[in-house]
C-alpha cells in the first residue's frame, strides 16, 4: 500500500474517532430537551424507512407499483406475518420464502 494511502486511511480513523468521542464525552454534561429525546425514537425507524422503500416500490430503479410487483406483495405479507406473531424472525423467514416463490410465478 502506499504511503499516502496508509496516511490518509489513519487520518479518516481519527477524524472518525474523534467526532464520536466529543459527543460521547459531552453528553454527560449535556441535558437535551424532552421534544428532543422523545424525537429521537425515530431515527430508527426513518432510516429503515429509508433503506427498505425504495427497493420494494422500485426494485429496478425505476417507480414500479403495480400488481405484478413481487417486492410489494411479500412486504405486505412480511408486515401482516409479524403483526399476527408478533416474532421478527416469522416475518424473515415468511417473507423471504414469499418472495423467493412469488418472482418464480410472477
Amino acid at each position: 500500500m502506499r504511503k499516502e494511502y496508509f496516511f490518509l486511511i489513519i487520518m479518516m480513523a481519527c477524524v472518525t474517532y474523534l467526532t464520536r468521542m466529543v459527543f460521547l464525552v459531552s453528553s454527560k454534561k449535556l441535558k437535551m430537551p424532552q421534544i428532543v429525546n422523545s424525537s429521537l425514537k425515530y431515527i430508527p425507524v426513518a432510516i429503515l424507512s429509508t433503506l427498505v422503500f425504495p427497493g420494494i416500490f422500485s426494485p429496478n430503479g425505476k417507480l414500479y407499483v403495480s400488481y405484478g410487483n413481487p417486492y410489494i406483495i411479500a412486504a405486505i405479507i412480511t408486515v401482516i406475518a409479524v403483526l399476527l406473531s408478533k416474532k421478527s424472525i416469522v416475518g424473515i423467514i415468511l417473507g423471504s420464502a414469499s418472495l423467493i416463490a412469488l418472482r418464480h410465478i410472477l
